[in-house]
């Protein structure tokens, strides 16, 4: 029977690693031990009970920069946040709207959500605070990604359906300073890093990846993935299922990017894209993205993290069932890590189904035309349908 697929990786200041499947996580330490796990009888050996999220699937997920928190948004509109030294739930919440991304603000005392309808909210972390969430600032489409500056005086980076990027001043989330406007689909992620203070970089479905300048709002740079990655096309190695539901671009070559992280440990950005089964290392040189390191890996990723200077890699579903993939530095390079994969793939196990699993199009939740779906079909009307709070 096949696996469950990862669709989340996380991984902290700390060491520790976070896996999501479904409902479920496992977290392991920096030398792939499962450590704490919402589905202890799986696992043997000494392992925190962590407190299972939800009835729902896990929709995105994020480390305090310290370490000591976690916190997970899920298909139900919960919000779970919890510490991590015995992985025990310190406060569980309830989200008006369905969240789809989260972040601590720096001083790790207040979680952030973006909501579908393109709000952030904020909430307290501590036990004591109030149940309720207050709005820190608006856009007028669904917001799709967060993240937050290491400026002195942070900015708040919202990312929408609706192509933009907006740098907000933190904690007065009215006061913006400055738009990123150029790309031509909905944004999916974004990334800034210490050694890159006056920077943020966005992945679109647009096929590109865009550097911006977040105090002035210029766009720097603008990375074209399909100089790259054409060749996985004309392959045959880029995956081209079919969606869970037919849309504009079902029939097109594309490079939607997934998840774009900062490698402090030398200087680089990594990204990886929907479809193809690689990954990209761009160092950060001259105040630039310079000449990606393209490394190819076994099968199209659902996501990526950052361990110190080594790379996880999670896997989307395939025959032979793998799940993960670690990348470690050989010189300036990264090759393939085979003990920390072998040890992640002999500990890290998900829920075993009947049938194959999909991971849903990022090309879905991005089309505009989300309400022109053929009613019946998977996902409308349900709890993973974007017509839904």
């Amino acid at each position: 029977m096949p696996h469950l697929p990862i669709t989340i990786v996380e991984a902290s200041s700390k060491g520790a690693v976070v896996f999501t499947f479904g409902p479920e996580f496992h977290v392991t330490d920096r030398e792939g031990k499962v450590i704490a796990s919402t589905i202890v009888d799986e696992q043997g050996g000494p392992v925190a009970k962590a407190e299972r999220s939800c009835k729902g699937g896990i929709r995105a997920a994020a480390f305090s920069r310290d370490g000591t928190q976690f916190a997970t948004c899920t298909v139900d509109k919960g919000v779970y946040i919890y510490e991590t030294e015995n992985w025990t739930t310190v406060r569980s919440l309830y989200s008006e709207k369905r969240c789809n991304d989260l972040a601590f603000d720096p001083s790790g005392e207040l979680l952030v959500t973006a909501d579908k309808f393109g709000d952030a909210n904020w909430v307290g972390t501590s036990p004591g605070a109030s149940e309720k969430s207050e709005v820190l600032l608006g856009h007028v489409s669904n917001l799709c990604a967060i993240g937050f500056s290491f400026n002195k005086a942070p900015y708040l980076l919202t990312c929408d359906r609706d192509e933009k990027l907006r740098v907000s001043k933190y904690p007065n989330g009215y006061n913006i300073q400055s738009f990123g406007l150029g790309h031509t689909e909905f944004l999916t992620t974004v990334a800034c890093a210490p050694f890159a203070l006056d920077y943020a970089i966005t992945g679109s479905g647009d096929d590109t990846m865009r550097l911006w300048n977040m105090h002035s709002g210029q766009l720097v740079q603008t990375v074209e993935l399909g100089e790259y990655l054409a060749k996985y096309y004309e392959s045959g190695a880029a995956v081209c299922t079919e969606n869970t539901y037919e849309d504009r671009t079902a029939a097109k070559k594309r490079y939607g990017v997934l998840r774009i992280r900062a490698v402090d440990a030398i200087e680089a950005f990594v990204a990886v894209v929907e479809r193809i089964p690689v990954v990209l290392v761009f160092p950060f040189r001259e105040d630039k993205l310079d000449e990606p390191q393209v490394i190819d890996i076994a099968h199209p990723p659902t996501d990526v993290a950052v361990l110190g200077d080594r790379l996880i890699v999670s896997y989307a579903p395939n025959a032979s069932g793998e799940l993960v993939v670690a990348l470690k530095l050989d010189g300036s390079k990264y090759v393939a890590d085979d003990e920390l994969t072998a040890t992640l793939s002999a500990n890290v196990t998900t829920t075993k189904v009947e049938d194959m699993p999909k991971v849903q199009s990022i090309y879905v939740w991005g089309n505009k035309m989300y309400l022109e779906r053929p009613k019946g079909e998977e996902g409308h009307g349900n709890e993973d349908g974007d017509d839904q709070d």
